[in-house]
C-alpha cells in the first residue's frame, strides 16, 4: 500500500489566520535569533538554545517552537559567510513528530502561536492503513497556493535535473 506523505488542512477562516500568523511569528522570531546568533557568536549548542530561548519568549511563542527555531537557525549558520537569506515570511517550517497529536477522526492536534490547536485535516482512508498518515513522523507546516498542507519532513527531496543542453529561455512565453 502507498504510504500518504502529506495530508491538507481544511482550514476555516479563522484557522487560517492562526497558522498564517504563526508561520509569519515563527519566521520573524528566526529571523531575530539569527541576527543575535551572529552578533553573539552563539552558532550552536547551548549558548545558540539560550539566543533562540529569549527571542522566543520576547515573541510570545509557546516553547514548543524552541527546538525547530533552534534547528533552522543553526542550518543557516552553518551556510557559507556573506549575506544570508531571511526566512520569508511564509516559509514552511519543520516540526518534530511528538509535536503533533493524531487522531483517527481525521484530526490532528498541533502547536501554534496562541498554543496546542486541534486541526481538521483532509485523510483519504482509501490510501492509507488505520493509523493516521504522518503518525510518528516530522511534518512540515506548508502554505501554497493559499492552503495549508501537512508534509512529511523525513523524505529525500531533489530539485529535478536541468538539462543545459536542451534549456529553452523563452519556454515560459508558450
Amino acid at each position: 500500500m502507498a504510504e500518504i506523505d502529506e495530508v491538507q488542512i481544511l482550514a476555516d477562516p479563522e484557522t487560517e489566520q492562526l497558522l498564517t500568523a504563526t508561520l509569519e511569528r515563527v519566521n520573524r522570531a528566526s529571523n531575530a535569533a539569527r541576527a543575535t546568533a551572529l552578533q553573539r557568536s552563539a552558532f550552536a549548542g547551548k549558548e545558540l538554545r539560550e539566543v533562540v530561548k529569549e527571542v522566543v519568549d520576547t515573541q510570545k511563542l509557546p516553547d514548543p517552537f524552541i527546538t525547530p527555531i533552534v534547528e533552522r537557525v543553526a542550518a543557516s549558520l552553518t551556510r557559507r559567510a556573506g549575506k544570508q537569506p531571511k526566512f520569508s515570511s511564509f516559509q514552511s517550517l519543520t516540526l518534530p513528530a511528538g509535536a503533533f497529536k493524531w487522531s483517527s477522526d481525521g484530526k490532528v492536534a498541533m502547536p501554534t502561536a496562541k498554543g496546542k490547536r486541534t486541526i481538521r485535516v483532509r485523510v483519504d482512508n482509501a490510501r492509507g492503513g488505520l493509523r493516521p498518515p504522518l503518525e510518528g513522523r516530522p511534518a512540515m507546516l506548508v502554505l501554497r497556493n493559499k492552503e495549508f498542507f501537512l508534509s512529511a519532513a523525513d523524505l529525500e527531496r531533489t530539485p529535478a535535473p536541468v538539462d543545459d543542453d536542451n534549456f529553452d529561455p523563452d519556454a515560459w512565453r508558450r
